[in-house]
Parts: C-alpha cells; sequence; structure tokens
C-alpha cells in the first residue's frame, strides 16, 4: 500500500495527506459533539455542543462569566473531555454595612456568615443580620446571583467584673445594663451595688462592675439588726440596713469609716431632754365692801394669778443610761398678780326651817354655845339690857352687843330670844351664851347656828367683829 501511494505523482500525495487531514479533523469533531447540562444559579440549562473550553458552553447559552463566579470546572481549562454536568453560581455585588463603616463587594458566596469572614469582618454573638432589612440567620442560604445590602446590627458588649474580679462578657441587643442581665438569667440582689447604675443606658462597648452585697449586723442597746449591704463605708452599711443614725446618735466605727473585717457595727443612742420644772410664787386678795354681793359672802372681783417661776434642766441620755444632768438658775415666766375680793354687804330675807320651825332671816352664823342662868350671880343677877335673866335672854361678846342689842333671834337647838345681855367670850371664836332660868337650865358646850330674824335693822356691821 505504501508503495503504490509512493508511486503517484506527488502533487497527489499531497492532496490525498490534506484529505485524510480534514477527513480526520471533521471525524474528531463530529466526536465531540455532546449533550451538556448547565445548571446556572439553580436553573438547567440542555444544549449539545462541540466544546474544549467550558467557558464557550456559557458562551453558547449567553450566560456572561465573571471572575469572582463560582464554576464546578476551570472555565479556560483546554479539555476533550468536559464534564457534562457544569454548575454555575454566579458573583454579585453584596453592600455591606458594618461596624466600621460600608463596602460593597463582589461574591457568589449564599451564606451570610461566609461573606462577612472573606470581607473581613468579625460576627459577634448577639448581631444581627439584616438581608434588605429583614433579620437572617448568618448560616442561613441566600438565594444566588441577586445583589443585596447585607447590614450588621452590631450587639453591646458588656464586661461584667464581680467585686473587681473579671466575670464575663454579655453581647446583646437590649438598650440597658439591667435588661442585658435578665436576657442573660444573672439575677443580683436589690443590695449589690452596680456600676454604672443598672438603669443606664447601654452604649457599643461597655463594662459593668458590680459588688455584692454581704451581710452586716448593727448593734443597739436593745437590738442586733443584720441585713445585706454592699457599701464600703459604715454610713453606707446602716443606710442599707434603714438604721440611719438620728440627731445625736452615732456609730463605732465612725460612719465615714470603713466597714471593719468582722462587719459589725455599733449604734449608740443618743437623747437629749430639755425638762422645764415649774413653780408657782403666792399672790395675795385685798378686800373690799362690795353691796352687789350677799352679806357673809365674797365674790372675786379680779381674780388673782400666780407668779410662775421655771427652771431648765438638760438630761443626756445614751443607750438608755443618764449620763449628764445640768440645770439653770429658775427664771421668772410671769409676775404674781393680787386679787381683789369684794365682802358682801347686802342683806337678804331668806326662810329656812329649822328645828321644825319655818323662820325668815338676814343672817345666820355659826357659833360655840354656852349657858348660864341666875344662881351662878348671886342674889341681883341683872343683863346689860335689863331684861330678865331667862330663856330667850342671850348674851353676845362685848364687840357684838353695841350693834346687835335686842335684835331678836332664832338659835337652833335652843329656840326664840334676843339679844339682851354681853360677856368675855372666846378669843378668837364667835360665841353666844345661852340664858335660862334656874329651874329649866340645860348646859351648852357645843357648836350651833344663829340667825338674825327680820326686820333687816338699819344698820348692822359688815364683817364680824
Amino acid at each position: 500500500m505504501q508503495s503504490a501511494i509512493n508511486k503517484l505523482p506527488i502533487f497527489l500525495r499531497i492532496g490525498l495527506i490534506v484529505l485524510l487531514i480534514v477527513l480526520g479533523s471533521f471525524m474528531l469533531a463530529w466526536s465531540q459533539i455532546k449533550p451538556y447540562q448547565l445548571n446556572v444559579n439553580g436553573e438547567t440549562i440542555h444544549m449539545r455542543a462541540i466544546a474544549f473550553y467550558p467557558r464557550d458552553l456559557f458562551d453558547l447559552a449567553n450566560v456572561p462569566l465573571q471572575p469572582e463566579d463560582r464554576i464546578s470546572v476551570d472555565p479556560i481549562q483546554f479539555s476533550l473531555a468536559i464534564p457534562e454536568q457544569v454548575s454555575l453560581l454566579s458573583a454579585r455585588p453584596v453592600n455591606l454595612i458594618a461596624r466600621n463603616g460600608q463596602e460593597t463587594v463582589i461574591t457568589a458566596e449564599l451564606i451570610p456568615a461566609n461573606i462577612l469572614q472573606r470581607a473581613g469582618i468579625k460576627l459577634y454573638p448577639g448581631d444581627i443580620l439584616l438581608i434588605n432589612e429583614k433579620i437572617v440567620q448568618p448560616d442561613q442560604k441566600l438565594p444566588p446571583a441577586e445583589p443585596i445590602d447585607l447590614e450588621i446590627t452590631p450587639a453591646k458588649q458588656i464586661d461584667v467584673y464581680l467585686d473587681d474580679q473579671y466575670h464575663s462578657t454579655l453581647f446583646t441587643q437590649k438598650a440597658t445594663f439591667q435588661e442585658a442581665l435578665q436576657e442573660a438569667g444573672m439575677e443580683f440582689d436589690e443590695k449589690d451595688r452596680f456600676h454604672p447604675d443598672i438603669e443606664e443606658t447601654l452604649s457599643s462597648s461597655n463594662q459593668l462592675h458590680i459588688t455584692l452585697a454581704e451581710e452586716v449586723c448593727v448593734s443597739t442597746n436593745q437590738n442586733e439588726f443584720c441585713g445585706l449591704s454592699a457599701g464600703e463605708t459604715v454610713s453606707e452599711a446602716l443606710a442599707d440596713l434603714d438604721l440611719t443614725p438620728q440627731n445625736l446618735d452615732y456609730a463605732q466605727p465612725k460612719e465615714d469609716e470603713t466597714i471593719p473585717a468582722d462587719r459589725k457595727i455599733t449604734l449608740h443612742q443618743v437623747e437629749e431632754r430639755l425638762i422645764l420644772t415649774t413653780d408657782e410664787t403666792s399672790f395675795a386678795y385685798s378686800y373690799v365692801e362690795d353691796p352687789n354681793t350677799q352679806l357673809d359672802t365674797t365674790a372675786v372681783i379680779t381674780p388673782g394669778q400666780p407668779g410662775i417661776e421655771v427652771m431648765r434642766t438638760i438630761e443626756r441620755i445614751e443607750d438608755g443610761t443618764l449620763l449628764t444632768s445640768s440645770s439653770e438658775d429658775p427664771w421668772k415666766a410671769s409676775e404674781p398678780q393680787d386679787g381683789l375680793m369684794g365682802r358682801g354687804t347686802r342683806a337678804v330675807l331668806q326662810t329656812e326651817t329649822v328645828d321644825g320651825q319655818t323662820i325668815e332671816f338676814w343672817r345666820k352664823v355659826s357659833v360655840y354655845a354656852t349657858s348660864y342662868h341666875p344662881s351662878i350671880f348671886g342674889d341681883n343677877p341683872r343683863t346689860r339690857s335689863g331684861l330678865p335673866l331667862q330663856k330667850g335672854t342671850v348674851a353676845v361678846s362685848a364687840a357684838w352687843y353695841p350693834s346687835m342689842a335686842l335684835q331678836p333671834i332664832y338659835v337652833q337647838g335652843y329656840g326664840y330670844g334676843k339679844i339682851g345681855d354681853s360677856g368675855y367670850g372666846i378669843p378668837g371664836t364667835y360665841w353666844i351664851d345661852l340664858g335660862y332660868s334656874d329651874e329649866d337650865y340645860v348646859g351648852w358646850h357645843s357648836w350651833t347656828t344663829l340667825y338674825f330674824l327680820a326686820p333687816i335693822p338699819a344698820w348692822y356691821p359688815t364683817v364680824l367683829p
């Protein structure tokens, strides 16, 4: 065969060779017409084509490629055995809005967390991701090819310190420290102290220092009170236990000192008492005759008032024990004022039943009564008025007699009579001597009442001597 070909003219041999090459190329090309399945962003495209570069398939399908696209094969790698199935995730612009500003990246990535990681943006716990203003999870798969706005709402960071020791870090979208602690399930006593204030609004980065309350005991002279306090000073501990000292009270240690190591405080209760002692100074009454007041009675015309002297004493008492007592000289709060009494001068007829007798009188006096009879004077007894000495003749003191001689009277327990005699009497005592005859004599030594009977004389002493 080869010798026969060699015998052919040169131009025929060249033609034959070219024919063979063209025929081989045709056969090779025919062998490369294959069915392909392109998966473009989740959509399937079927085709038959001759392709030596995967890129040619996408050109034939009018699918433009970008350097950032994610393709299952290298689109510019020559191959006679291109896979029948080729996948494409098209890159698209992602507008990243993060803590430090805004930037746009071109990527085919579908997972938000991966997009952020490749952009060098760290995602913290509690951060919120928004895709076109809707919340998505960091590992949530996104639809391909669509341009998106990926916004990070950063969580607020709180570094928590307990008693000046680092405890934990919280990330939260809450507005205040209190809400963040509740979200994290961290509970504290109401007496614990927080710096800053637990209701303060959070910033992007925060530190919260918590001083835990511990038991502290306060003793008084009567009781001991124990409770929780996170205060540093004695005064803060007392305030937490609602035992703020009053007035002169004082604490040991002092209120501005730190709470002692044994967390025991003594509260001394101090009281100063002001005692005012009053004493009255006497006053006097003077008397004037008062025609508006009944005889032998008195009426207050101007009341008297005692003077007032005041002595001031200050006592200092600590824990129920009297420590000191000091008194000042008394001082006069007011002077005494003498009063004025009216002696009654107005005689008034009155009636009264005495010994079964209804009598009308204008004066009655309590008197000490004695009695006498004629035989005690010998053979010739005589009265000052000349009346015979018998029952009904009554003697009074010599001081009374001039103004009362022959006045009709009634003596309780004796009966009617007249003042007809005088005697020495009993000094300092109103006295009468009741007359009897020898035959009916009754001895008297007792108090009784003397009534002066009507009519009222033209003159009478307003005050009995």
